[in-house]
């Protein structure tokens, strides 16, 4: 477990200041419901700055861009993906099981979340409330890889 905690630790010292602004200010948009586009995004910055920017984030894996709007940031997604999360109240996806389950936790929200089991394809749901989980089946394990900080989690998880 140590060595995981570590393995978070270093992909998120990884990120630029600049990086840290941009996916918390399109994850806050994503949350609300309005997807962002990079000119709302520039935030201080050189548009050219903020182009690249967005780039990077696109080519990690931390961002989504579709036609010319953010629609994902930091896990979470105004875009249909096979992690649903209904998160107080609202329908949203996220990236990957982790997410699905670690966006809520970690906002203290309320959420149903929908996925499936990775080993037999399954419905999974649980509930969280207030970001702590409430309600899941016996034995629900989350599946995780080995992280590879040069490859995008979203492709890859």
């Amino acid at each position: 477990m140590a060595d995981f905690a570590e393995d978070i630790e270093r992909f998120l010292a990884s990120f630029s200041p600049e990086e840290i602004a941009v996916m918390r200010h399109a994850f806050r948009a994503i949350l609300e419901g309005e997807p962002t586009t990079i000119d709302d995004l520039t935030l201080g910055l050189p548009r050219s700055s903020a182009d690249d920017t967005v780039q990077r984030l696109l080519d990690r894996g931390t961002l989504v861009l579709e036609d010319g709007r953010i629609t994902g940031a930091r896990g979470l997604s105004l875009t249909e993906t096979p992690h649903r999360l209904v998160l107080d109240g609202r329908q949203r996806y996220a990236f990957c099981a982790v997410d699905a389950v670690g966006i809520p936790i970690a906002l203290g929200a309320d959420a149903a979340v929908e996925s499936h089991c990775h080993h037999c394809r399954r419905p999974v749901r649980l509930e969280i409330h207030g970001g702590t989980i409430v309600d899941a089946p016996p034995g629900l394990v989350i599946w995780a890889v080995e992280r590879d900080l040069t490859r995008s989690l979203r492709a890859h998880t």
